[in-house]
């Protein structure tokens, strides 16, 4: 795995929000839950500013973004009740394979347990689930969300990686 610096909080000043309302939003839009990139920025923005949730979370090298993740205080579309959530994962390109995502995942549950959470949830779909489980997340429900079917998945963070 390459070196990179990890459980980096996004600060307002970084000047990558730009770039992460780019790649997230393009990549999941209505599953951000937010109507248009300009919201998603304010989102963004809170984040950066926030001590506790939402919060999202950086991999830097050489001062270069490599990838983020949002750690969300809940999901009203999916499971309201649940809480907090992982989400919006996203790796650059030239970053993929290397060891970024699964780093950025045991960041966010570190962060999580460190706010005092038991359990961190996602949903997910497609060939993703397969990728959570060998992490450690198991299965909670199916339930059908903008005309598919995702996975909502739980990591007991007592068992999850320190980060």
């Amino acid at each position: 795995m390459d070196v990179f610096a990890l459980d980096r909080a996004l600060e307002p000043s970084s000047g990558w929000i730009a770039e992460i309302v780019r790649r997230q939003f393009d990549q999941w839009g209505p599953l951000t839950e937010y109507s248009s990139a300009l919201a998603y920025q304010a989102f963004l923005l809170q984040a950066a500013g926030s001590q506790r949730l939402p919060r999202t979370l950086v991999a830097v090298s050489s001062g270069v973004l490599l990838g983020s993740v949002n750690l969300l205080a809940g999901e009203r579309a999916i499971r309201p009740g649940l809480s907090p959530w992982l989400g919006q994962l996203f790796v650059m390109e030239p970053a993929r394979s290397r060891g970024v995502g699964g780093a950025l995942v045991d960041a966010a549950a570190a962060y999580a347990r460190r706010l005092g959470h038991g359990r961190l949830f996602l949903f997910t779909t497609g060939t993703l689930p397969d990728y959570y489980r060998r992490r450690g997340w198991v299965d909670v429900d199916e339930v059908m969300y903008l005309d598919r079917v995702r996975i909502i998945m739980r990591l007991d963070l007592q068992q999850a990686p320190e980060s």
